[in-house]
C-alpha cells in the first residue's frame, strides 16, 4: 500500500514539475515538442481487459515515465508482459490522469490472468521511446528493452546478479555486503551520456550507459556554468537514472546485513544546492511523500 500510495504521489510530482516547466523554451524546444501525444486512456482503455484475455497469465509489468508535457495532468503508463525470453510485448501504451491510474491498477489487481503485476519507471521523456527501466517488486530488477541488467535474487535477498534470466547462465553475483557505493557519472557538456553503476571491494560494475540527446544546449562556452534552462533541461533528462540509483540504494540498504546504508554519489550539477530544478523536485517529493517514506529518502539522497 504504501509503495503504490507513493507512485500516485510520485505521479502527482511529475505534474506539478511539468507544470512550473510549461513556459520555460527549453521545454518548447525539447525532443518531445514535435512527437505525437499517446492514446488517451478513454480511447484504448475498454481494449484492456481483452487484451490481457489474450495475452494469458504472466509476469506483467506495469510502468510510468517522465514528465509528459503534452499535458501535465496527464501521466504515461504502459502495461507490458514480460515472457521468460524477456520479450516484452506491450498490452497498453496511454496517458492516463490519476484517477484513470486508479481505474488501470483495480483493473490489473482483479484480472486473475495477469498472474504477478510489478511496478516501475521507465526512462522516456514525454513520449518518446523507452531503452530502459526499473521494477520494485516482487524481485527489484533494472532493465533494457532486451535484457534484464540487474536483479535481486529470488532466494537470497542479499544477493544481486548481473544479467540472470531463465535459460541464461546467470551473470556475475554482486553480495549486498560488499557494496561500498552506488554512483551516477554524467559526461561533460552536453551532458549526453549518463552511466549508472556500483563500486564493490574488489570491482567497479557499469550497469548501465545511456546516451540521451539534450535538447536546448545554449551556451558555447564547454567550460562555463550551466544556464537556467540548461539546468532545467539536465533535471529532466536525469530523472530516471537519479530514481533508479536511489530505488536500488534502498533495496540494497534495507535488505544486507544490519540495513547499513549505502551512499550514493551524483554529479554535482543533479544536486539541490546547485540545481533549482532538483530542489524544486526535492522540496516538492518532501512536502508531498509520507513522513515514513520521507525519512528513508533523506538518509540516502545527498
Amino acid at each position: 500500500m504504501l509503495c503504490t500510495l507513493a507512485k500516485r504521489k510520485c505521479t502527482r510530482i511529475g505534474s506539478i514539475l511539468c507544470n512550473q516547466l510549461s513556459d520555460l523554451s527549453f521545454v518548447k524546444r525539447g525532443p518531445d515538442a514535435k512527437s505525437v501525444p499517446l492514446p488517451l486512456f478513454a480511447d484504448v482503455g475498454e481494449r484492456l481487459v481483452p487484451n490481457l484475455k489474450t495475452a494469458g497469465y504472466g509476469h506483467y509489468y506495469h510502468v510510468t515515465g517522465q514528465h509528459y508535457s503534452h499535458d501535465p495532468s496527464l501521466t504515461r503508463n504502459i502495461v507490458m508482459k514480460v515472457e521468460d525470453s524477456f520479450e516484452p510485448k506491450v498490452i497498453l501504451d496511454a496517458a492516463l490522469s490519476d484517477s484513470e491510474i486508479k481505474i488501470l491498477t483495480n483493473i490489473l489487481v482483479d484480472s486473475l490472468e495477469c498472474g504477478r503485476i510489478s511496478a516501475g519507471e521507465v526512462d522516456s521523456v514525454g513520449s518518446e521511446d523507452w531503452n530502459y527501466g526499473y521494477v520494485l517488486a516482487p524481485q527489484f530488477t533494472i532493465f533494457s528493452s532486451e535484457d534484464i541488467l540487474l536483479q535481486q535474487n529470488d532466494q537470497n535477498k542479499e544477493l544481486m546478479q548481473l544479467h540472470s534470466r531463465p535459460g541464461f547462465p546467470i551473470g556475475q553475483k554482486i553480495w549486498l555486503k560488499d557494496i561500498e557505493n552506488v554512483f551516477v557519472d554524467l559526461s561533460q557538456k552536453p551532458w549526453d551520456v549518463q552511466t549508472l553503476g556500483i563500486r564493490t571491494l574488489a570491482d567497479q560494475i557499469t550497469l548501465l550507459r545511456r546516451e540521451h540527446k539534450f535538447c536546448d544546449v545554449q551556451s558555447e562556452d564547454n567550460d562555463g556554468d550551466p544556464t537556467h534552462e540548461e539546468l532545467g533541461d539536465i533535471m529532466i533528462n536525469t530523472e530516471w537514472i537519479i530514481k533508479t540509483a536511489a530505488q536500488l540504494v534502498h533495496v540494497a540498504s534495507t535488505n544486507r546485513f544490519k540495513n547499513a546504508t549505502i551512499p550514493l554519489y551524483v554529479p554535482r550539477v543533479v544536486q539541490a544546492d546547485i540545481n533549482p530544478w532538483v530542489a524544486l523536485r526535492n522540496s516538492l517529493w518532501q512536502n508531498e511523500v509520507p513522513d515514513k517514506l520521507q525519512d528513508s529518502q533523506n538518509s540516502y539522497i545527498p
